[in-house]
């Protein structure tokens, strides 16, 4: 070896020992994710974060109905449950809202439906390999929904790794109650209680929402936590009991919902939110016909969607009616997402089974959203500035529109019953008054101005779990008090007892002493008169 190749090699030796001691040191983590709902709305808010932690290098596998496409890495392996779909094909969830039923008397009818979502995850082959008993297969932490899947915290046990919830909408009442948190049966951000919540309610609707509240948390208790736990052993063997996993286990709660436009109420320390991860930065070019239409709308366009789960030609004739005879007199064009062919469909409407909504509410001829109050579309409304008209359908729709009427944003209508004159007064009132474009655009400004990342954060935070064994510091000791300890009930009862006992004895007391002073005052009288 000649003088100049020996230098150039201990320069090269010194080069790396540099980039050595100065680069952090970075881990790379095992990471099980699950979001088992058939529902893409479920699943776009946290895909950001699966591609973000691959990215750090960590190793991920996806247990998903709607996997993501255009992955080819041995680091991150997607496990397709889409089958799951097969589960909600056949509800439906427009028909659902003309029959009357509150949402929470629809998920306590419809509640083994949620208890199906598990068995395609626990009956996958792949995934039967990794958990198997005889599996050497280890993760890290897991990240899986609730929303009410209790038997997925079975998997934390079985692979002993901390938990983070994930939430794609607000966190329901029942995941709040087992983890420690505050159950408002009237407060405003309260969504499974929709249109029946709100500030300053009268006692008698104050009332009906506490027994409705309260008595399906008993229900799940009661009901759907044997099932559960029933389902959990028959794939995973024994199991302490799955409460007791879902507090012990669970670190963090990430929760898709923007502060800015959430009724403030207290929060778990290890509770974080975000919103609109799932706006693109590059948005899908529309189809050439529908390119044409919105470009050639003089007057703007409006945009009409009622989501993914329930579809607009599930609508009665006569609902289908009221909205084409108003569309037929507006000076705008409507794209409006309809799953069949629409008879008598008006000329300035186009019609399509699936478009591209964020290109769409980027256009600048956009003039209106009119959409079934989802939250992912309430985001994306925000973000590209769109007004809004909202026909809540199921689930947390009523309580989003609720929302965007609250903050001046848009205008909330009832589908079942709407008419022409109220569907046509609200459209030209949305777009004529330009407060509600000035308003969505201001809320807008507020949701983006943050420090950080958001998706780079939730990052963060799924690492900082797993470098603190599972941040048990965090977690809520609220969670294992008695629920009498918890509110106070043993001493509210205790109190009312002695306050009535002491309350008694006193009014006891002064009737005798009044009893008593009458009979010294009447007696002398008797006997002067005798």
């Amino acid at each position: 070896m000649n003088t100049r190749t020996m230098k150039r090699n201990i320069t090269n030796l010194f080069f790396v020992l540099c980039v050595l001691c100065v680069a952090e040191h970075i881990e790379c983590y095992r990471i099980l994710a699950a979001i088992v709902t058939p529902s893409y709305s479920h699943q776009i808010p946290f895909r950001r974060l699966w591609l973000e932690l691959h990215k750090r290098g960590h190793e991920v596998v996806f247990i998903t109905t709607d996997p993501i496409p255009n992955i080819n890495s041995p680091n991150f392996t997607q496990i397709d449950i889409g089958h799951a779909y097969k589960a909600v094909g056949t509800l439906n969830f427009v028909q659902m809202r003309f029959n009357g039923k509150q949402w929470l008397q629809l998920m306590q009818e419809n509640f083994m439906i949620r208890t199906y979502f598990m068995e395609y995850i626990f009956n996958n082959t792949e995934f039967k390999k990794m958990y198997a008993p005889d599996s050497d297969t280890k993760f890290d932490i897991f990240l899986t929904e609730y929303s009410c899947r209790l038997a997925a915290v079975g998997i934390a046990h079985r692979f002993n790794v901390p938990i983070i919830g994930l939430s794609s909408l607000g966190l329901a009442s029942w995941d709040e109650h087992v983890l420690g948190g505050v159950v408002l049966p009237s407060h405003e951000s309260t969504w499974e209680m929709g249109a029946n919540a709100g500030p300053n309610l009268p006692f008698l609707k104050r009332l009906w929402n506490f027994v409705s509240l309260w008595r399906y948390l008993h229900f799940l208790y009661t009901e759907y936590v044997p099932i559960n736990q029933q389902l959990a052993e028959k794939y995973l063997g024994p199991l302490p009991p799955l409460i007791d996993i879902m507090k012990n286990k669970t670190s963090m709660v990430f929760i898709n919902q923007a502060i800015a436009i959430t009724p403030a109420r207290p929060r778990f320390a290890n509770a974080i939110s975000f919103t609109s991860s799932h706006i693109q930065k590059k948005l899908p070019p529309l189809p050439k016909d529908l390119q044409e239409f919105v470009d050639g709308a003089e007057n703007g366009f409006i945009y009409f969607s009622l989501g993914s789960n329930a579809k607009s030609s599930d609508l009665p004739v006569e609902i289908r009616r009221v909205f084409c005879d108003v569309f037929a007199m507006l000076p705008y064009r409507i794209v409006w997402k309809y799953e069949k062919d629409l008879p008598g469909k008006p000329d300035n409407v186009y019609t399509a089974k699936w478009l591209p909504q964020q290109t769409l509410l980027a256009h600048p001829n956009v003039k209106l959203f009119m959409y079934q109050g989802g939250l992912q579309s309430s985001e994306e409304a925000i973000h590209f500035g769109v007004p809004v008209l909202g026909f809540a359908i199921f689930a947390d729709q009523d309580y989003q529109v609720g929302r965007m009427e609250a903050l001046g944003v848009g205008k909330s209508l009832e589908i079942t019953t709407v008419t022409k004159e109220e569907l046509e007064s609200s459209i030209i009132e949305l777009i004529t008054n330009k407060e509600y474009k000035e308003r969505m655009i201001n809320t807008r400004n507020i949701i983006e101005d943050t420090p950080y990342d958001i998706v780079k954060n939730l990052a963060w935070w799924t690492e900082y779990v797993i470098r603190t064994k599972g941040a048990p510091h965090l977690r809520s000791s609220i969670a294992f008090q008695p629920w009498y300890q918890r509110y106070n009930l043993d001493v509210i009862v205790f109190l009312t007892i002695v306050i009535f006992l002491i309350a008694s004895s006193t009014l006891y007391l002064i009737a005798k002493l009044f009893v008593q002073l009458h009979r010294q005052i009447t007696q002398p009288q008797k006997l002067k008169t005798n």
